[in-house]
């Protein structure tokens, strides 16, 4: 192989990468600026509320579409090993009316680690109780793979999507603030190789 040879190939190479770096950003923009928004109300009534685990603003937002009608009964998966209704209840429960939801109406599940055992969790839940519709209430940025690992596990089921934004995400420019360029580009790629390949791609 010639010098020129080999230089062509290294220049077509990095001219590949750049490209390649350019469209994926533009992605990752595309999937910021279009994240799903929280609607200020629930718009109907379903059988089961679920939350995915991974922020307190998340069973806040539960209980809030509890209290207001959205559901009567809720299942909060990916709590840690050990954590008992009782003492979510002394975090989150502000008022008698909350606490009292937690006391009738919050089931836990502590086998989900990841997406895609939050949706097995919840199949079962839903199973169990009979329900044919859910609200799945999870981060904004989380929403799209979740929402394909619910829709694939439950086909039959109907889902509604209930995204909370988190305080501190920078989504309308995520590319000058790392901690959410790190997370919204990360969460992209995940959120593709699941649209592309099967639900065997990991969390």
């Amino acid at each position: 192989m010639t010098r020129d040879t080999l230089k062509r190939q290294l220049v077509h190479t990095a001219t590949g990468l750049v490209f390649g770096l350019l469209g994926f950003l533009a992605c990752v923009q595309h999937f910021a600026l279009t994240l799903p928004q929280k609607p200020p109300l629930a718009d109907s009534f379903t059988d089961g509320l679920v939350v995915a685990t991974g922020g307190q603003e998340r069973i806040n937002e539960g209980l809030r579409l509890i209290e207001q009608g959205a559901s009567v009964r809720m299942l909060i998966t990916g709590v840690g090993k050990g954590i008992s209704k009782a003492s979510l209840a002394m975090t989150f429960a502000k008022t008698p009316r909350q606490k009292a939801i937690f006391a009738c109406c919050v089931e836990l599940d502590a086998t989900a680690a990841d997406t895609k055992g939050n949706a097995i969790a919840a199949r079962n839940w839903a199973e169990f109780h009979q329900l044919s519709s859910l609200s799945l209430v999870t981060a904004n940025y989380h929403m799209p793979r979740a929402l394909l690992y619910f829709q694939r596990m439950m086909p039959d089921i109907a889902i509604t999507p209930l995204p909370v934004t988190p305080p501190d995400l920078q989504a309308a420019r995520w590319y000058a603030d790392w901690p959410t360029a790190k997370l919204l580009m990360r969460e992209y790629a995940k959120y593709i190789l699941v649209r592309l390949f099967s639900l065997s791609a990991g969390d």
